[in-house]
């Protein structure tokens, strides 16, 4: 059975469920369709990987994520079509305001918890282990949300999600990322070694540390350069991005340095980089450390923005953390990724919208600027790739 068909029938046997999902999650149908296209297409791109005895599981994931992620958004960055502009307010007549009330009154968190639970019919372990929450968090929210959901009903309208399109999308994506990666493949070849993007081993001899007399950084260049390397050979930034150095602090883009020169010195090494591409520039930073207490990575029962993943038995928490900003600026973002490693070392690297580095703090973004661009500049899966990267320790 070929990948289409196969997908195909995936998606007539579950995208209305899907819808329904999507649809307690974010309390409209019109973005629950969006959310459920989203999501199919990206599991139409992954479809090879997905191991078929777990396809729903994967998917509910997936949909659970994209509908979190989306409610995130601000409300004028979401789409909202229409063949005419309304002389007045429209009314949703498609749903229960009640229930729409109810949902919309819960955390995204807690919304999903419920979704789970009662909607997918989902045992607590399982809820636990999709949000990355514990049972007892688990059943903290479920209890709380269901008094908002209990007896109501809606009236659901007709569907308008079609496989043809979702595969049609999910096509278009592998294409323009197979294209991606053959644009990067060969500029490597063209431009070669020493000068392929950002990443391609230029300058790898001792002086490779950062170690001018004004700038604080202890030499260790045997060290730090073997890591340079290994950033290097085992990690290319995505198509489009370009990596600068960071001046205020005297750092190479992505050169391991030790920093020891500040009031607090804490001797881990890290690489840092101002990373460029279409929409702005973003600040990237890596810093290697020892085991923390407890030996593992660990997701607090009151935060909505962490997740837990394994990857190769490399345990990962990501994490996000908007700050406020003055009114009509944009939002400041920073999302790490943090990874225990077999021998203990812990590997934390963070994005961020700013690509501002602190001279006081030594390889840590700095909130001295307006953000430069909407988003962070290295989406969670770049940055869980070079925090699992075998080796990377200090």
């Amino acid at each position: 059975m070929d990948r289409d068909r196969e997908f195909r029938e995936f998606v007539d046997a579950r995208a209305l469920v899907m819808r329904r999902t999507a649809f307690l999650l974010c309390g409209d149908w019109h973005r629950a369709e969006d959310i459920v296209q989203t999501t199919l297409t990206k599991l139409y791109v992954a479809w090879a990987r997905v191991r078929k005895d777990s396809v729903d599981a994967y998917a509910r994931k997936v949909l659970v994520r994209t509908a979190i992620d989306e409610g995130r958004r601000g409300f004028f960055q979401r789409e909202r079509t229409t063949d005419a502009v309304p002389e007045h307010a429209v009314s949703d007549h498609s749903t229960d305001l009640d229930l729409k009330l109810a949902l919309d009154a819960l955390p995204p968190g807690q919304r999903a918890v419920v979704v789970l639970r009662y909607w997918e019919d989902l045992s607590i372990t399982e809820t636990a282990r999709i949000l990355g929450r514990t049972e007892g968090t688990v059943k903290s929210q479920a209890s709380k949300g269901l008094a908002a959901l209990r007896d109501l009903l809606v009236d659901e309208p007709e569907s308008r999600i079609y496989a043809s399109d979702v595969i049609r999308k999910g096509k278009t994506k592998l294409t323009r990322r197979r294209a991606a990666v053959a644009a990067a493949l060969a500029f490597v070849l063209i431009a070669g070694l020493g000068t392929a993007g950002y990443l391609a081993l230029p300058r790898l001899a001792s002086t490779t540390s950062v170690t001018s007399a004004d700038s604080g950084v202890a030499p260790a260049p045997d060290r730090n350069a073997q890591l340079t390397e290994l950033l290097r050979k085992s990690y290319q930034l995505p198509a489009g991005k370009t990596a600068e150095d960071v001046p205020e602090i005297n750092a190479k883009a992505f050169v391991f340095f030790t920093r020891t020169n500040t009031n607090t010195p804490d001797n881990l090494r890290r690489a840092v980089a101002r990373v460029r591409d279409a929409q702005g520039v973003g600040g990237v930073a890596i810093a290697l450390k020892p085991m923390p207490a407890g030996g593992t990575v660990t997701c607090r029962d009151d935060d909505i923005y962490c997740s837990i993943e394994e990857r190769n038995g490399i345990r990962v928490r990501i994490s996000q953390y908007p700050s406020p900003t003055q009114a009509g600026e944009p939002e400041m973002l920073r999302m790490y990724a943090e990874a225990i490693h077999p021998d203990g070392s812990m590997v934390s690297v963070s994005s961020d919208n700013m690509g501002a580095f602190d001279d006081g703090t030594w390889g840590d973004p700095g909130y001295s600027r307006t953000p430069g661009r909407p988003n962070v500049v290295l989406d969670r899966e770049e940055l869980i790739k070079i925090a699992t990267i075998p080796g990377l320790t200090p």
